[in-house]
């Protein structure tokens, strides 16, 4: 019965038939995405960087978070920086904003890993 409503160009009977939502719903464990990224003018220093970060993600319990990485990033060297990244996946937004929290910012501060080198993006959108 949806194709009846397009039909008709009646948007409201067409949303209320639900087809609309669970379409959405599919779309929402795409949506929840941090991405973490690390770097460093010194490949060395942003290979241990992310050799670090690996063995904490890889170790900890990640209840409903897929973790995605490491690689380098899409775009390895931008300006004089080497850059490598891991993305967290979820449905909840929450979760995998937790996981990188817990584990990122306590992880750099101990590791005296400067503030510009460390990038979490939440509800990352674009993974360049």
């Amino acid at each position: 019965m949806p194709c009846q409503y397009a039909a008709q160009h009646d948007f409201a009977g067409f949303y209320d038939t639900g087809i609309a939502l669970p379409q959405l719903d599919a779309l929402s464990s795409i949506l929840r995405a941090v991405q973490l990224f690390s770097s460093d003018n010194q490949l060395d220093e942003a290979l241990l960087c992310r050799a670090r970060w690996e063995n904490g993600l890889n170790r900890r319990e990640h209840e409903g978070v897929r973790v995605l990485g490491p690689a380098a990033a899409p775009i390895m060297r931008l300006k004089r920086d080497y850059r490598y990244h891991f993305v967290l996946k979820s449905p909840s937004r929450e979760k995998a904003e937790c996981n990188a929290a817990r584990h990122v910012g306590p992880n750099a501060v101990a590791q005296k890993i400067p503030r510009t080198q460390v990038i979490v993006d939440v509800d990352a959108i674009w993974l360049m």
